[in-house]
């Protein structure tokens, strides 16, 4: 071991270019200083990486789970920072966005530690009508907040308005004033940010431009395309392509849907049951059904969603990876463990399920959520 150790750092650094996931490059800059030195950013493969599904807090506090999908493993971090009796996480580009119990914001990059403070909760409009761990329903970054521009859009809890903060330029919230409807998710496409409401309209966000505050409607999901009430949707880019996928059985239906049981007395439940994927051309609000994604999956959960290649054998192409946000669903009921149940792989070509982590992990305030690994 002493004479591995020993090793030349031109070496080293050969043998860090050839790491292609991003857990086994982190393993390999813990080894030593030597190796550390060479395990740097500029070392490391461009290869589309896997994510992580950071895992529930367990009740040993500050300690937090990521399931490895390649390794079938769990690897834990230390982050007291994102202890869930303190604060709220969310998940985009990598990084955390966690909001505490003091209404402080903060971006964690939960591998580094690296912490990058936000405006005060206290800033947003109406704030003081929610909790601290319902504040915050999603978040989004523009581009990872070591870039001189990056911008934190959210959807702001109960209220379901969006917000957005330039990094280390503004000290407040400003509040979009628009909301046709609560809003399910948010993206960054193509330079600017858009959003998508409960009535499946697209609007954008242009937060450079000369309203920041008005979000204006570019498109919207046609009644004749979509199958069923809108319970849940998202926005997803993959290859360049601008995706709307909506997601079906999230809302508590009665166990027993026969009609025959008193709706005060039935047991109530929830999951997916299955998904629908639009792409949409918002030059011309044109909508098409996707039924192959190609070599594609997509992350979807508590966490910005996103698109990656399935260049690893343990990413299933063509398939949708869900984990469990429906807070609407559970959060708030007494006897609920909170969110984590609703959790699988959904095949759109024949529309089966199939798990990728097996044990059990729920939280009410922070539910297992997709982290896509970065420096």
């Amino acid at each position: 071991m002493g004479i591995m150790l020993d090793l030349p750092h031109d070496l080293l650094v050969y043998i860090a270019e050839k790491v292609d996931l991003f857990e086994d490059f982190v393993a390999l800059g813990g080894v030593c200083k030597a190796w550390r030195s060479a395990a740097t950013k500029e070392n490391f493969s461009r290869r589309p990486q896997i994510p992580w599904l950071m895992l529930a807090q367990r009740e040993d506090g500050d300690v937090r789970g990521f399931y490895s999908l390649s390794k079938g493993l769990i690897r834990t971090v230390t982050l007291p920072e994102a202890n869930e009796k303190r604060c709220r996480c969310l998940a985009s580009e990598g990084w955390l966005i966690t909001a505490e119990s003091d209404w402080s914001m903060t971006l964690l990059h939960p591998l580094s530690w690296l912490q990058i403070k936000l405006p005060h909760i206290s800033t947003l409009k109406d704030h003081d009508s929610v909790t601290y761990d319902a504040c915050i329903w999603k978040a989004v970054l523009s581009s990872s907040p070591s870039s001189s521009d990056c911008t934190v859009m959210i959807i702001q809890g109960c209220l379901l308005k969006l917000a957005f903060c330039k990094l280390g330029i503004d000290n407040a919230w400003t509040t979009i004033e628009t909301k046709l409807s609560m809003y399910f998710d948010v993206i960054h496409f193509n330079g600017n940010f858009y959003a998508v409401d409960g009535h499946g309209r697209v609007l954008l966000c242009d937060v450079e431009g000369a309203n920041p505050t008005v979000a204006e409607v570019v498109a919207k999901l046609p009644s004749e395309l979509h199958t069923r009430t809108i319970e849940k949707l998202y926005l997803v880019e993959s290859s360049g392509k601008l995706l709307v996928v909506s997601r079906k059985g999230v809302c508590v239906r009665p166990v027993d849907e026969t009609g025959d049981v008193d709706e005060d007395d039935c047991e109530l439940t929830y999951g997916t049951t299955s998904f629908q994927v639009f792409e949409v051309d918002l030059s011309n609000d044109g909508w098409t059904e996707v039924k192959n994604l190609g070599n594609r999956a997509l992350f979807l959960g508590h966490n910005s969603s996103f698109s990656v290649e399935a260049s690893h054998e343990c990413i299933k192409a063509n398939c949708i990876y869900f984990a469990d946000d429906c807070l609407e669903s559970y959060y708030g009921e007494d006897d609920s463990v909170g969110g984590g149940k609703d959790m699988g792989i959904y095949n759109v070509r024949d529309g089966s399920f199939t798990s990728h982590f097996t044990g059990e992990s729920y939280s009410r305030i922070t539910p297992p959520m997709w982290v896509a690994p970065s420096f």
